[in-house]
């Protein structure tokens, strides 16, 4: 799964990053950190595509959908948060193939979330705790992760309807195999695309069949680089230390 990505660079490094990106400056300079959970759904940099032109927003992550019961805020806010953090990722496996789904409803509704890259838990034998990783692209300081939104039917303190949005996960390849191997959930990443196929992401265009080869792309293992980390309970979103390698005695490389 996918619940803890990096966001630490300016808005503008998002404009520089994807040049297709036209529209009018964001008047909202989001807080950038070194560590987003979406478990406190975040308010987060998004791109996608409105009449045709491409644009970047501020969403919060864990989607909003009209089943839903409860508040934006006031006391039934926690009813309501309970449900979001169920969506806060996507198995692309139900966007297509499960024609009864939510995902399969939004599968139109898509977007970009620019990270500088996640975190993933290892459990290794001997290790009391699980390891965490950073995990990020060799060649890319800024890359776009695909997702689905949906505007909310319920209104927040400014009364307004926000976006709100999940990521898409797939099954891991090698390398996230061996860093995301237990839990609830092993054996799955985010699904990461090279620039063209995330430029094709947004195309609102797209015919099923086209969608569903995005969906099976899997990123190469040599595109990545990660390594273990310090330990992230509660970390400070603003100590940049949290993506430097830490050395923890006697841990096995990753085999992959």
């Amino acid at each position: 799964m996918c619940y803890q990505v990096s966001n630490k660079q300016k808005t503008q490094a998002i404009y520089e990053a994807l040049p297709e990106l036209t529209d009018q400056p964001l008047n909202f300079d989001f807080e950038p950190g070194y560590i987003s959970s979406g478990f406190t759904l975040p308010r987060c940099p998004v791109v996608l595509s409105e009449n045709g032109q491409l644009k970047l927003k501020v969403f919060e992550w864990g989607m909003v959908t009209s089943y839903m019961k409860g508040s934006m805020t006031g006391p039934e806010k926690k009813q309501l948060d309970r449900q979001r953090f169920k969506l806060l990722n996507a198995r692309a496996e139900r966007i297509l193939g499960d024609t009864g789904s939510l995902w399969y409803r939004k599968r139109k509704t898509r977007l970009l979330v620019p990270v500088n890259g996640f975190f993933e838990y290892r459990e290794v034998p001997g290790f009391k705790n699980k390891i965490p990783y950073y995990i990020h692209l060799k060649d890319r300081p800024i890359f776009f992760l695909p997702g689905l939104y949906n505007y909310a039917h319920l209104p927040d303190q400014e009364g307004e309807l926000i976006g709100t949005f999940t990521l898409v996960i797939r099954a891991a390849n090698p390398v996230m195999r061996a860093i995301h191997n237990s839990g609830d959930h092993p054996f799955r990443m985010p699904l990461m695309l090279p620039p063209t196929l995330e430029r094709k992401w947004l195309d609102p265009n797209l015919s099923d069949e086209q969608l569903q080869s995005i969906l099976d792309y899997e990123l190469p293992g040599a595109a990545l680089e990660y390594y273990p980390v310090k330990s992230l309970y509660r970390a400070s979103p603003l100590d940049p230390t949290l993506i430097e390698p830490v050395t923890y005695p006697g841990l096995a490389p990753i085999e992959a």
